[in-house]
């Protein structure tokens, strides 16, 4: 989840049981949720149903001994405890917290044994207490000391709390070289930001540089040990600055109150005047998530994610499964935005 958590920033695996893991006769869905967002909610309480793993932000790292922040989010867990088909839950752990990427307190956990342990001691607690089936690890903005330890620090987490029935998962970037597969019960592969806030405007995932991007990662090993996590959302990006996160829905809404016709490929995009400058959207639709889908789930891949909740078309809910495009538009070369 590229950005501190109220940016977008955001692949799951496996199978959740009680304890061990299980193959599953179809791929996953694995949802993530903010708690502090309305439209977030309504999605929760419309398809908590139509998800296999629900993934909460609901844990932050917020101090160097290892102390944890948790979103108490009631509204959620009763949605939750109402529903006629409970998915797994994993909540989200990282080291966002208060808009900031807090390195310093991931790091500590990481590389200091004391801190790493008090860590695992508080997650097999909330788990015991929500019935929780594990967790998702996302550190983020690491440095290079902290980044080469990341996985044996996974790796260790994982075995502590394997103990106590729970799986550990991690995200991990398209670009990232670290190889969390021997570490980790699952990697969660962030597929989108092909183009990103602070680039210049392109699309946020291309058929074809999603293709790319899985034989990258997918196709030199097990596909089974990784779930893929599309995006649900647009970038506005105004010219020559920082873009931001606009929901699907919205974006569809402003495209027809400006009157702006909006090109399918390589993701729906379109652009309008505002306060004499040009602003470029580019957003993925319900066609584009399913389209996407279907790729993921044709490598082979332990499931699909959808990054995130709130954000999302309506449609997705429901499009039928099509074929990505063979021969889509060009992508704009997405470079990052100068310096003012």
């Amino acid at each position: 989840m590229r950005n501190p958590w109220r940016a977008i920033g955001l692949a799951l695996a496996l199978t959740i049981a009680t304890g061990v893991a299980a193959a599953p006769t179809r791929p996953l869905f694995v949802a993530f949720y903010v708690p502090w967002e309305p439209p977030a909610l309504a999605s929760l309480k419309a398809h908590v149903q139509a998800m296999d793993v629900f993934a909460p932000m609901w844990a932050s790292v917020v101090s160097t001994k290892g102390d944890l922040r948790w979103e108490t989010d009631p509204e959620a867990h009763a949605v939750l405890a109402a529903a006629a088909r409970r998915p797994k839950v994993m909540p989200v752990v990282s080291n966002a917290h208060d808009d900031v990427w807090d390195v310093a307190a991931a790091e500590a956990v990481i590389t200091d044994p004391v801190a790493g342990e008090a860590l695992a001691k508080a997650l097999v607690t909330q788990a015991q207490a929500d019935k929780l089936a594990g967790y998702v690890m996302d550190f983020e903005n690491l440095s290079p000391r902290g980044q080469a330890g990341y996985p044996a620090f996974v790796g260790r987490l994982r075995a502590r709390l394997k103990a106590a029935g729970l799986e550990v998962w991690v995200t991990s970037v398209m670009s990232s070289t670290d190889d969390f597969t021997k570490s980790a019960d699952a990697v969660v592969l962030m597929a989108y930001d092909q183009c990103w806030a602070t680039s210049t405007p392109g699309p946020i995932a291309s058929d074809g540089w999603l293709r790319d991007s899985l034989q990258a990662k997918l196709g030199s090993g097990d596909p089974r040990r990784y779930v893929v996590a599309l995006a649900s959302y647009g970038y506005d990006w105004p010219q020559g600055r920082t873009a931001t996160v606009v929901a699907a829905p919205a974006a569809v809404q402003l495209a027809a109150r400006m009157k702006a016709a909006v090109a399918p490929l390589p993701n729906p995009h379109f652009s309008y005047p505002a306060a004499g400058a040009r602003h470029d959207v580019w957003f993925l639709d319900g066609a584009a998530f399913a389209r996407q889908r279907a790729l993921v789930e044709r490598r082979g891949a332990r499931g699909v994610a959808l990054w995130r909740m709130g954000l999302e078309d309506p449609a997705l809910w429901t499009a039928k499964a099509a074929a990505p495009q063979a021969t889509a538009a060009a992508s704009p070369d997405c470079q990052p935005l100068p310096h003012p």
